[in-house]
């Protein structure tokens, strides 16, 4: 390309008058060529001089080469001045790559059905049909993509999400939720990796959810995956009806939540019922409970029973127990708080919840609905304000209404218990338990109804 070819095209480029064709052409000039990087950077520099007269700025708007940049792009390069060159090269280079192997890059899946789709990036617009190549990286602000993968494997992408097809049968998600389909033979093994965990699937249909701060969560709709954990060789199998989370952070807090099988007996798929033989259990003098935050339901007909009923060794007789469950006034959040009497080693909380009325699909109180935190301290810290700022240390965040994907009531299990571990050692030292609990919306819209806790279980060593 001659000088004066590159001064027009980098000219159009920059007043947002550049095809998709003229961009791909320029982002290609300006990977091979240092003379013409040089060249442009010193009329984007001269652009923005002569910009100074332009309106006050307006909105940063990013490139696209599918539309043509509005007027206010002058402005933000008159604003951003030089730098403005340097970001927009890196960004042809992002919106672009690298010039293309001869063989062109690999496809691993291509777009399906979509609905409503918002990209972060103006220039990812995709279609139903196009191809997603190994290594690109997809941004959705909103709506839902399906992505058809070469193995047979589909996975939906619900936004937000940021999100990588690394090969034909795997893919790594850096932010939102995923629900993965892998009922192929070819498509047996798909993997979907996370910056805590990798999910495995053998055959089953599940959804994988990233937060911002690195905590991973997958529920299994049907048949099993394999869940294995950064730096560790053992692996935890979770069947249907069962979720998993994992917290980021040096002793990786795992939460695993199953269903019950609604029986007195409270039989789990792999947790233990309630026991008497627990660390924290009233008998053996170690621990106390107490309400530090809300107040119980007091009203005649349903009334909560006492606060150490959560620490007796038992669960409730029947579904709809309110005398043997320990819950809090509607409408109302609380915390409990537990003295283990020293700091002890943790190595496994349990908790336990039922919960089903004479109306099949009032299963409200059975919600688990809760943030652990954690105090190793001889004098427990403030319990009236934000708890971490006070000094309290995030163990564990449940919420297994997320876990479950509950859309309808029926949809929600009547017995569930929760087990609080962690991949490496103890879930760690601390002499204080703190449990911020949060009612759950009822079958009435007016009210927020409190769970039906029946047992909170806590092993440890001195």
């Amino acid at each position: 390309m001659n000088r004066d070819e590159l001064t027009d095209l980098a000219m159009r480029f920059i007043d947002g008058r550049a095809t998709d064709e003229e961009a791909t052409a320029l982002s290609l000039e300006l990977a091979a060529n240092a003379e013409s990087r040089r060249s442009y950077l010193r009329l984007a520099r001269l652009h923005a001089a002569l910009a100074t007269e332009e309106d006050q700025l307006a909105d940063i708007v990013p490139i696209s080469t599918a539309h043509p940049v509005p007027a206010g792009f002058k402005r933000w390069v008159w604003a951003i001045g030089a730098m403005a060159a340097v970001a927009a090269i890196a960004f042809l280079f992002h919106l672009r790559g690298p010039p293309a192997s001869p063989d062109g890059p690999e496809i691993v899946a291509t777009f399906g059905e979509m609905r409503d789709c918002r990209w972060v990036s103006a220039g990812e617009n995709a279609r139903p049909g196009d191809a997603v190549t190994r290594g690109q990286r997809l941004q959705l602000s909103s709506g839902s993509a399906v992505l058809r993968f070469t193995s047979g494997a589909v996975v939906t992408l619900l936004g937000p999400c940021i999100f990588e097809a690394t090969s034909g049968n795997g893919a790594f998600l850096t932010l939102g939720q995923i629900k993965a389909r892998a009922d192929t033979p070819a498509s047996k093994g798909f993997t979907v990796n996370t910056r805590t965990a990798q999910v495995v699937d053998v055959g089953t249909e599940f959804v994988t959810a990233v937060a911002p701060d690195g905590q991973s969560r997958v529920d299994v709709t049907s048949g099993e995956v394999y869940v294995l954990l950064d730096g560790m060789k053992s692996r935890h199998r979770l069947r249907e009806g069962e979720a998993f989370s994992v917290e980021a952070g040096q002793a990786q807090v795992m939460v695993r939540i199953e269903r019950g099988d609604g029986t007195a007996a409270f039989r789990f798929p792999t947790i233990e019922p309630p026991s008497n033989l627990d660390y924290a259990d009233r008998s053996a003098g170690h621990a106390s409970i107490r309400l530090v935050r809300g107040a119980l339901r007091t009203v005649s007909a349903i009334p909560s029973g006492a606060v150490e009923l959560l620490i007796d060794g038992r669960g409730q007789s029947a579904q709809d127990s309110p005398a043997e469950s320990v819950f809090l006034d509607n409408n109302a959040a609380g915390a409990l708080l537990m003295d283990l009497g020293r700091a002890v080693s943790i190595a496994k909380i349990n908790t336990f919840s039922w919960h089903q009325d004479r109306t099949p699909q009032n299963r409200v109180r059975a919600v688990q609905k809760f943030t652990l935190y954690g105090y190793d301290g001889e004098t427990p810290p403030a319990i009236d304000g934000d708890f971490e700022q006070a000094g309290w240390r995030q163990v564990a965040r449940v919420n297994s209404d997320d876990f479950f994907r509950v859309m309808q009531p029926i949809d929600r299990p009547a017995q569930q218990a929760c087990s609080i571990t962690a991949a490496r050692g103890a879930v760690g030292r601390y002499r204080y338990l703190l449990w911020a609990v949060e009612p759950t919306q009822s079958i009435n819209p007016l009210y927020l109804n409190n769970t039906f806790y029946a047992e909170f279980d806590v092993y440890a060593e001195p």
